[in-house]
């Protein structure tokens, strides 16, 4: 792509692209239904999630993405006040941390966004950035503020 989105906070992004995507999703429900425009829209976000990690990997050290070098991402996700992230653990190979307070699920709810978007659109990138920063890299996020929760529980294990 010719042009540099880097220089666009991360959380200005993602608000222009849930704006777009609340418009796919709604053009798409009466033509395929709630599951299937889900369904697309998670195609998308998955897609769009897994060449960020690739592209956050590529800027690795030497071209070798590590969980050293993954751990630099909570910088960005906490850039201008998106997340707070309490309790951050990190080991040879384990990097664990607490999300206490999201902005993007405040910024959706502002938004006027459907409940069943705000996962799809926040939560369900992080697998997928995962895996697209290594195969070696591996989520477990037992529960999120979207779905509930007081925080969200993020424990990246990295394999060998």
């Amino acid at each position: 792509m010719g042009v540099d989105l880097s220089a666009v906070p991360l959380k200005f992004r993602r608000a222009i692209e849930a704006e777009l995507a609340l418009r796919v999703y709604t053009a798409a429900l009466p033509r395929l239904g709630e599951a299937a425009a889900l369904e697309l829209l998670n195609a998308a976000v998955d897609g769009a999630a897994r060449a960020a990690g690739q592209a956050f990997a590529d800027k690795a050290p030497s071209g070798a993405p590590s969980l050293a070098h993954f751990s630099e991402v909570l910088a960005l996700w906490q850039a201008g006040g998106a997340l707070t992230i309490v309790d951050i653990e990190r080991g040879e190979d384990a990097l664990r941390f607490t999300v206490t307070r999201c902005g993007y699920m405040e910024m959706y709810r502002e938004m006027g966004l459907p409940a069943v978007l705000h996962s799809t659109l926040s939560c369900r990138r992080d697998a997928a950035f995962a895996e697209g920063y290594s195969s070696k890299l591996r989520l477990d996020r037992p529960q999120t503020i979207s779905d509930g929760a007081a925080a969200c529980l993020f424990r990246f294990r990295w394999e060998h």
